[in-house]
């Protein structure tokens, strides 16, 4: 009798240990069908669960180094890797994505970049190379994807590659301050030359000359050229409707003001008409300009 419990209970744990693997499979089979290059089909995912093995890294652990000769793939079920290119993040990968595909794609290529774990632990579905290239080859959706992939990546090199260019060069804030003190100078200097000012009418001369000019090189910065328009035209806006505003509640009845508004007592229609062009000139230059800013923008992702 005891020895039938036992075979009742060997039977028991064999079943329990059979749904575990099921259900682990099933979990594992999920994660990768969520994967950019697998892409919900249900045959990639699993020939990858078939032919490739479960792996575990520690926190820190070089998963991959740069420059190595392996082509391994490893497809994320669990924790988060960091990809380093000269020791420089260019980016980070968790779970359902992949990583090492680039060394896979093409039988000999050498690891690009180092791959460190990033979380307390990491599992991942490891798959050779052979096997990787095997899929490729067997399935273009797949091929396709990891096109796509890669594109992406390379992308996003290019954009991390100019932005550390910019942050090197010369910031275009002191570029603009440069220009706008060397503006005022040179108007003081000539000021100065033809000796028919006082000091302070120099000063008051040189200084709104370089202002200006300080103003019109940060609207002119290359990279926010557009922003920097849009900003100034709508404060231009803004001022210029106050303005006209003021000037017409406080001189059509025709009273004299000693403030410099416009006098819309005098040629009212002229007048209005031309604040009115005004005013709509200064919003189309405020439209347009945060158009091609958000174009701009678009653009760059």
């Amino acid at each position: 009798m005891s020895r039938q419990v036992k075979m009742d209970n060997i039977e028991e744990q064999a079943k329990l240990s059979n749904l575990l693997d099921t259900e682990t499979l099933e979990r594992q089979k999920s994660i990768l069908l969520r994967n950019e290059l697998i892409s919900n089909n249900q045959e990639i995912a699993e020939k990858v669960l078939q032919r490739g093995k479960l792996i575990t890294f520690s926190k820190n652990e070089k998963v991959i180094e740069q420059g190595a000769d392996d082509d391994c793939v490893y497809f994320i079920l669990s924790g988060e890797v960091t990809i380093r290119v000269n020791k420089r993040v260019i980016d980070k990968r968790n779970t359902p994505y992949s990583f090492g595909e680039m060394a896979a794609k093409k039988a000999g290529e050498t690891r690009t970049a180092d791959v460190i774990v990033e979380s307390k632990k990491l599992e991942a579905i490891v798959l050779s190379g052979t096997d990787f290239r095997k899929l490729i080859i067997e399935h273009s959706v797949f091929a396709n994807n990891l096109e796509d992939s890669i594109d992406t990546l390379s992308r996003k090199k290019i954009l991390q590659l100019g932005e550390n260019t910019k942050a090197k060069g010369f910031p275009w804030l002191a570029i603009s301050a440069i220009v706008g003190m060397t503006a005022s100078i040179i108007t003081g200097f000539i000021a100065w030359q033809s000796e028919a000012l006082t000091t302070t009418q120099i000063i008051f001369t040189s200084l709104p000359v370089g202002l200006i000019s300080f103003v019109f090189m940060l609207i002119f910065n290359p990279e926010l050229r557009y922003r920097n328009l849009a900003i100034m035209t709508g404060s231009a806006l803004i001022g210029y409707i106050i303005y006209g505003s003021l000037s017409f509640a406080l001189t059509i009845d025709g009273k004299e003001v000693d403030w410099p508004l416009i006098d819309f007592s005098v040629h009212t229609e002229q007048r209005l008409g031309l604040y009115i062009v005004g005013t709509f000139t200064l919003l189309l230059l405020f439209r347009y300009a945060g158009k091609f800013d958000m174009d701009l923008v678009r653009s760059k992702k």
